[in-house]
């Protein structure tokens, strides 16, 4: 085991997800309301790829801030379709601080490798699924990360 502290205790607020990576894969932590508890779930929606982290909590549920789906905070189990399940991370509270296996986490990743190019623009906030659904999202991140210089002023 390899502990690795992914955040403060007193900086979480209650029902609202903050982000953390290790390693290279994004984590997602929920502070519980009224106990000692958090939650360290894979940080990112199963639909689209978005971070957990921008999403909200209403009620039991976290919800992407993208398309709306949705996970039980507490379990990763989506509460829409129960087959859609967010990896939940072995954690502790010591010392004031929030704490995960790193080897657990490396150890999921293998089976799990994540397909985003953090160097690039934007490149942790790519869409790794791109369907016809939205069929101008890389129109939109060429044109947000080069402007108009590949394709000149009236576009394509």
């Amino acid at each position: 085991m390899n502990k690795v502290k992914i955040a403060e205790w007193s900086e979480l607020d209650p029902e609202t997800p903050i982000h953390a990576l290790v390693g290279d894969v994004d984590l997602v932590i929920v502070r519980w309301p009224g106990v000692d508890e958090v939650s360290v779930l894979y940080g990112r929606c199963l639909h689209r790829g978005a971070l957990l982290s921008d999403g909200t909590v209403k009620g039991e549920d976290l919800i992407c801030g993208v398309h709306n789906w949705d996970y039980r905070y507490k379990t990763g189990v989506s509460a829409y379709s129960n087959s859609e399940t967010l990896n939940k991370f072995t954690h502790w509270i010591e010392n004031g601080g929030v704490f995960v296996d790193e080897d657990e986490i490396a150890e999921w990743e293998l089976s799990h490798p994540e397909p985003y190019d953090r160097e690039a623009y934007q490149g942790a906030y790519a869409d790794p699924h791109g369907t016809d659904d939205e069929p101008f999202n890389s129109w939109i991140h060429e044109l947000a990360e080069n402007g108009t210089k590949n394709v000149g002023p009236h576009g394509r």
